[in-house]
């Protein structure tokens, strides 16, 4: 979610700069939530996928049905990214009037979808957030660099901290988010790191993929 690709550049010197150094997620309700020009997606309710905040530069995530679910786990208030030295606060994210999850309302923190399954509970916690900003890096910049057995941790409200191990990485085209493979019911607890990718097009909205980070809770 940044209007022009500032940090992607400066961040590929020091680091394999995650493709697309944009924001957030950008989803459409419905079906599950695609990708957006910034960090939105669409979030599911109990008959639709969740979406993320749309905007110029953020990362969009795919579409599936996911249930708003009574909480059984602690209340997300940071996510840490050791390999890359990401440590964030989270803004609780929500779905806005056209059906897509807001975009990350600040460049250095990332938001989780507050309406969806918390870290550490079954089904898939998201997590979005920029690759760049207007002056430059921003909370996601570099994700693209982070390997399969990389450690993920979330920290909760009541102290505890959920940690995961990353499965893989994915990248999609914003017009053709997997929205099931990203919000899709799981049969355990899992996490899902989202931010933009691939080629910034100024006329087209920013960056035109996203980049999904999967992974799962550490047993």
């Amino acid at each position: 979610m940044s209007t022009r690709p500032v940090a992607r550049r400066a961040a590929a010197v020091t680091l394999l700069v995650v493709a697309g150094v944009a924001a957030l997620v950008a989803v459409r309700a419905g079906d599950g939530p695609q990708a957006a020009s910034s960090p939105a997606a669409a979030v599911p309710s109990a008959a639709a996928a969740p979406t993320t905040p749309s905007g110029s530069s953020a990362p969009s995530s795919g579409a599936s049905t996911i249930p708003v679910q009574g909480a059984t786990a602690a209340r997300p208030v940071e996510v840490r990214v050791p390999r890359l030295g990401i440590v964030s606060r989270l803004d609780d994210l929500a779905v806005v009037a056209d059906g897509t999850l807001e975009r990350p309302p600040r460049w250095q923190v990332a938001g989780w979808y507050a309406a969806g399954p918390r870290p550490g509970e079954t089904g898939p916690a998201v997590i979005a957030g920029h690759v760049d900003s207007p002056t430059g890096p921003a909370v996601f910049t570099g994700l693209e660099a982070l390997r399969p057995g990389d450690l993920v941790e979330v920290l909760g409200d009541d102290g505890t901290t959920t940690s995961f191990t990353v499965d893989r990485l994915a990248t999609a085209p914003k017009d053709a988010f997997p929205t099931r493979a990203v919000y899709g019911q799981t049969p355990d607890a899992q996490l899902r790191l989202i931010t933009c990718d691939g080629a910034y097009v100024a006329d087209a909205g920013g960056y035109q993929d996203n980049l999904i980070v999967f992974a799962t809770e550490r047993a």
